[in-house]
């Protein structure tokens, strides 16, 4: 499992985890339990935000979740997509750099960013 932003990875295996998907990505599978919720969109403050979805995060089994997704993509290495593009710093998060720690720290397994030649720092919840 990998992930990535809408706009810079278009291969084999692709899953929206963003609430919506840009114009002209019909089609797209998506898995909703790992949307933000519509409210969080707005949240000004990184931390509350980070809390919010580390109790969305807390609802889910991750081995059923990895499962799931691995279904959705049809076979395909699964690739988590949202909107924010990186690089990502202490100011600028993803959401699905946070499942990507979940992953980690729940299930130990690495679920890298498609490299786009830009080093990410960890963004932990936990």
């Amino acid at each position: 499992m990998k992930t990535a932003c809408f706009f810079t990875y278009d291969g084999p295996g692709r899953i929206s985890i963003a609430r919506w998907a840009p114009k002209g990505f019909t089609g797209l599978p998506v898995y909703r339990p790992l949307n933000p919720e519509a409210d969080m969109l707005h949240l000004k403050n990184q931390e509350a935000y980070r809390r919010r979805y580390a109790a969305i995060l807390a609802r889910l089994d991750p081995a059923a979740t990895w499962a799931q997704l691995h279904e959705l993509a049809g076979g395909a290495e699964p690739v988590l997509l949202c909107w924010e593009r990186p690089p990502f710093s202490a100011r600028h998060f993803c959401h699905r750099r946070l499942v990507a720690d979940w992953f980690q720290q729940r299930l130990q397994v690495t679920v890298p960013e498609i490299d786009t030649g830009t080093r990410h720092p960890q963004l932990s919840l936990f």
